[in-house]
């Protein structure tokens, strides 16, 4: 798929739903977004496996390049769903800057390997069976090599940060560090704050990318994925006429699906909820 095929597949208008069991003000969902090993956008709808994101190019939704280089894999999935979510509501930015908000469920990222390639290189001593890492070697021959924004595209709230900044989400906004939860707290929260007042628009979802540590997680299957949606006001009286999804009501029923797409992280109950919502829209899976 090419970048300019993007436009076709991923940024069909979603069909507006009212979310059940939310007390305060009526919310509709009007955007989602999606990103994981099955594909992107409605391409990612049904099936996958676990690994990463095919096909996936950020330099599609990402224009500053500066940007691209300050964030690690999992950033770089979250900033460009989000893009891809507020994409399909034509009319997201008529709510002030100061009434949008933006939940996240994220995890620490280790950061790019090859950040620390030359630091561990010129730490390794000969040993017994090959070569070994020397701390101490490390420390005064190492540590000058690091790149010096090998923390920083770790920190855990660089996609609401890097989104907030794009987007002009001056409005409420929260990260969740939370494993698995960190992805349904930011979507509930993110819903109730539209519900209760406290925002007219919310982004809200997650993003995790654990493909490259899948080795430290004692064979545990990963995946890489990312899924928003965008929550908004509406008036009682349009409430109505849109069919309700009851998908917030219970988080159980989002767990019976990303052991198909490995261990998504923070992005696992989102992945769900949007793969779910994408199939009961028929016109997006066209």
């Amino acid at each position: 798929m090419t970048d300019t095929d993007h436009s076709t597949s991923e940024n069909s208008l979603f069909r507006p739903m009212r979310v059940g069991g939310l007390r305060g003000r009526p919310v509709q969902i009007t955007g989602v977004g999606l990103a994981c090993p099955a594909g992107i956008g409605a391409e990612g709808a049904e099936g996958g496996r676990p690994g990463a994101v095919p096909g996936f190019r950020p330099r599609a939704y990402v224009s500053d390049r500066k940007s691209l280089k300050l964030m690690s894999r999992s950033v770089q999935l979250g900033v460009s769903v989000i893009q891809l979510a507020l994409s399909q509501d034509p009319t997201w930015e008529s709510v002030a800057p100061e009434r949008r908000g933006c939940f996240v469920g994220a995890s620490p990222q280790p950061g790019d390997p090859d950040d620390l390639r030359m630091a561990l290189e010129a730490a390794m001593v000969p040993g017994d069976t090959g070569p070994a890492l020397s701390l101490s070697k490390f420390a005064t021959e190492g540590m000058r090599l690091i790149h010096p924004l090998w923390l920083v595209k770790g920190l855990s709230n660089n996609v609401l940060g890097f989104a907030s900044a794009i987007h002009n989400l001056q409005g409420v906004n929260a990260n969740y560090c939370d494993g698995q939860l960190g992805g349904w707290t930011a979507l509930r929260e993110g819903a109730m704050a539209v519900a209760e007042g406290r925002a007219d628009l919310v982004v809200a979802g997650a993003s995790d990318s654990l493909v490259q540590v899948a080795s430290l997680l004692g064979g545990v299957r990963c995946g890489e994925g990312a899924a928003f949606v965008v929550f908004r006001a509406i008036d009682p009286s349009d409430a109505v006429a849109l069919e309700e999804t009851q998908v917030l009501a219970n988080r159980e029923t989002l767990m019976l699906e990303p052991h198909l797409l490995g261990e998504l992280g923070a992005a696992t109950f989102p992945v769900s909820l949007v793969r779910q919502l994408l199939r009961h829209t028929p016109s997006l899976m066209e």
